[in-house]
């Protein structure tokens, strides 16, 4: 009967223990914990009472003080073993070692998860097994935000759920928020941030191009048209249309961005004017233009201090020659430090470029920043319609020159206009875009102006070669002592310990 009573006890003990636990885990008081408390208090009871009845009578005092102190320790024990639990699921902390943060966020990611006031549910299809860093990831996003929220399914054992979100491969991860939704098929740190923005952000914004004068196609998919690039900013969660200026009488009041795209023809007077109107009221314009450009939109960018050359950029220092490009292909592998470009370091190219600069004497409340340059060993070529180049002293403009540059303009009502204008459309084309970094560039420009400055590429962090070599001695030194050593160590203070209780 005794030995029942033990067992009562102890079983109760840990029925108590299981349900705060249970409870710690899952933040939520379940019918489980309930059950469980309710019986654990119940065995504990019935064991101290039938404990103390078939105890002896002749049992002293100071024996009844010691069996009421001990529960009472037990009690303790055990609360305190719960409050642990419960307080570690709740505040925790980590800390990252390595010497490049190798397994922290970005700043930029901490910024966003910091200003994150939505929740987010992530869903991760993975095949069982193969989520521990996909896991590891999602657990620094959830560290950060109490608004993060992730799940694990495995495509074979919820096929439904797999139907619901279209998902065809595994690795697929799929970003809620409000009803919005955002699909991932690589997970990294880049694509997670910026489908958390796209799924919280509470506006669509659109993004137009200029039709009517021979601009790039949006809806082509040959090599010269941007159906490859449009695609992108659709991804990004921008709408995208055409804007045909003298068809839709302006330019729509809900157009965030403005693209014109390497135009063939003049524009208008009255396009122009529109433009114009346009950028006063704040808007965001990036213009595109390659050598043999139409005087009419470079007369216009002049009012706002950029000077666009008639010329063909060459660059001979050989760079383009280890990608298979001739001269006529300048390459950029540096950029000024400008927020368009943060944690960007990836060459681009552009094929037959001009020159674009900042105005000299240009008119007053109007910036101009230099984005990027041509490589030292280049040049404006102004009679490259002959088909022969070379650098003539005095004619040619000598590098490195300018090619792309942004203009604001501060405005009455505290908004600021901008203007970017690079000297090239032909790098966001279909045939080149995907080259490089021509696609992350033109991104980068595309987010910047539409003030979605955090959404911009994050690299990923390259691990340090951190190898130890041993010599043959080093290893028999390294097996010796943990392999012989230590264990032989043990032994022995074992055998003193026991010989001098002996």
């Amino acid at each position: 009967m005794k030995k029942y009573i033990s067992a009562a006890i102890v079983v109760g003990l840990l029925l108590i223990l299981y349900s705060f636990l249970n409870f710690s885990l899952d933040n939520l008081w379940d019918w489980v914990s309930t059950v469980s408390l309710i019986l654990g208090l119940s065995l504990l009871g019935a064991g101290i009472y039938y404990r103390l009845k078939f105890k002896d009578r002749v049992r002293s005092k100071r024996a009844l003080q010691l069996g009421a102190a001990s529960g009472l320790n037990t009690l303790i024990f055990v609360g305190i073993l719960a409050l642990l639990a419960f307080i570690t699921t709740r505040h925790h902390a980590r800390a990252d070692l390595t010497q490049k943060g190798l397994f922290s966020l970005a700043d930029q990611t901490k910024k966003v998860l910091e200003k994150l006031d939505k929740d987010v549910k992530i869903y991760a299809f993975y095949k069982e097994g193969d989520e521990t860093l996909p896991r590891d990831l999602l657990e620094q996003y959830a560290y950060r935000s109490k608004h993060i929220h992730f799940e694990f399914v495995d495509p074979n054992k919820k096929p439904q759920l797999a139907k619901q979100y279209h998902i065809t491969q595994y690795g697929t991860v799929v970003v809620e928020s409000n009803g919005r939704r955002e699909t991932i098929t690589e997970l990294n740190e880049a694509n997670l941030t910026n489908a958390i923005l796209k799924a919280t952000r509470d506006v669509e914004k659109m993004v137009c191009f200029t039709t009517g004068h021979g601009e790039k196609d949006i809806e082509s998919e040959k090599p010269r048209g941007y159906k490859f690039i449009a695609d992108g900013i659709r991804k990004d969660n921008y709408m995208v249309r055409t804007v045909n200026i003298i068809q839709d009488k302006g330019i729509p009041r809900e157009c965030n961005v403005l693209i014109i795209a390497g135009p063939t023809t003049d524009f208008f007077p009255a396009e122009l004017d529109s433009i114009k109107d346009y950028i006063e009221r704040g808007g965001r314009v990036m213009v595109l233009v390659d050598p043999n450009w139409k005087p009419s939109i470079v007369e216009f960018l002049k009012q706002y201090n950029i000077q666009v050359d008639n010329d063909l950029i060459v660059d001979f220092s050989g760079v383009g020659q280890l990608f298979g490009m001739g001269p006529a292909v300048p390459l950029v592998a540096k950029y000024e430090n400008h927020p368009m470009f943060k944690e960007f370091n990836v060459m681009t190219f552009f094929p037959e470029a001009c020159s674009v600069r900042p105005l000299e004497n240009g008119q007053e409340g109007i910036t101009t920043t230099v984005l990027f340059k041509s490589a030292p060993r280049s040049w404006g070529e102004t009679d490259f319609t002959a088909g022969k180049v070379k650098y003539d002293e005095g004619k040619d403009l000598k590098g490195p020159l300018s090619m792309a540059v942004l203009a604001t303009k501060n405005l009455d009502n505290q908004k600021k206009a901008h203007v970017l204008v690079v000297g090239d459309s032909d790098f966001g084309m279909n045939a080149y875009v995907r080259n490089s970094g021509n696609y992350d560039l033109f991104l980068n420009m595309v987010n910047w102006l539409a003030e979605e400055e955090d959404m911009v590429t994050i690299r990923p962090k390259e691990f340090d070669d951190r190898r130890v070599t041993l010599t043959e001695r080093d290893s028999k030194v390294v097996l010796y002592v943990s392999v012989i050593g230590l264990p032989l160590v043990i032994i022995i203070a074992g055998l003193m310990v026991y010989y001098r209780r002996r």
